[in-house]
């Protein structure tokens, strides 16, 4: 594996175990070189069903055994993760009746390189630390999720070394992230802004806090995961670009 793409890549394994982690309804799957989320209360969302392999080797013997979990779990969709340099599993996979749901880039930086927002903090915005279920609240209506969707698969906060951070408005959560801290690396995930606050540079400044704070705890890099929308957000904090992962979903009829 290339060595500029790993804490991208590896940033996967804590971030699945984050969506098996906030719910009593919801569990970790692991066997070796391979973690899964399986979260029962989201059975149609896919993205807190993930499945990260260190390799075709390790996924390709556990492969029924995955379907068999999600089945009894009554999970009808789940996807896996496939770092782009992986041919051979995204191969398995499709044989298999796993279709590409996406491909998100993997993005990374050191911290000492990490650059401040270009736009002030509007002066209405106070970031204050929160929880988890703040958090899912936002991203289930910054992402137009009707039904079961981040708050039914993350209620709580985890068990995993995190700091959450939210962005108020006359005291009302508009926007947050979380960093989840694995060996050296900062972990960001579930970035997410209120569609009526977007554009004012919130997420931007919330991510560098984060950024900030775990520069402070002693690590050394960010790492994340990035739609094309919020690419742009994170190159102009020095993320660069570490390649890309593909998500490999498996959805029932």
């Amino acid at each position: 594996m290339d060595e500029v793409a790993r804490p991208a890549i590896d940033g996967l394994e804590i971030e699945i175990e984050l969506f098996g982690s906030c719910s009593d309804s919801c569990s970790v799957f692991r066997r070796h070189g391979v973690i899964a989320s399986i979260s029962p209360p989201t059975p149609e969302r896919s993205i807190f069903n993930s499945v990260f392999a260190e390799g075709s080797d390790r996924l390709a013997p556990v492969i029924d055994e995955l379907a068999a979990a999600y089945e009894e779990a009554g999970v009808r969709a789940w996807t896996v993760w496939v770092p782009d340099h992986d041919r051979r599993s995204a191969q398995l996979l499709a044989v298999r009746g796993h279709a590409l749901d996406g491909a998100p880039r993997a993005m990374e930086l050191g911290l000492d390189d990490l650059k401040p927002p270009a736009q002030p903090l509007p002066a209405d915005v106070e970031l204050t630390a929160g929880g988890v279920n703040a958090l899912s609240r936002i991203n289930d209506r910054a992402y137009g999720i009707d039904g079961p969707g981040w708050n039914a698969a993350m209620d709580r906060d985890p068990e995993l070394p995190h700091e959450t951070l939210l962005a108020l408005i006359d005291g009302e959560p508009v926007a947050g992230a979380l960093v989840l801290d694995r060996e050296d690396d900062a972990v960001v995930s579930a970035v997410a802004t209120l569609p009526e606050h977007q554009g004012r540079g919130l997420a931007g400044w919330i991510v560098t806090e984060l950024l900030r704070s775990a520069r402070g705890r002693g690590l050394k890099t960010g790492s994340l995961q990035a739609s094309r929308a919020g690419a742009p957000v994170y190159e102009r904090l020095g993320f660069a670009d570490a390649g890309y992962v593909e998500l490999w979903e498996r959805r029932e009829p």
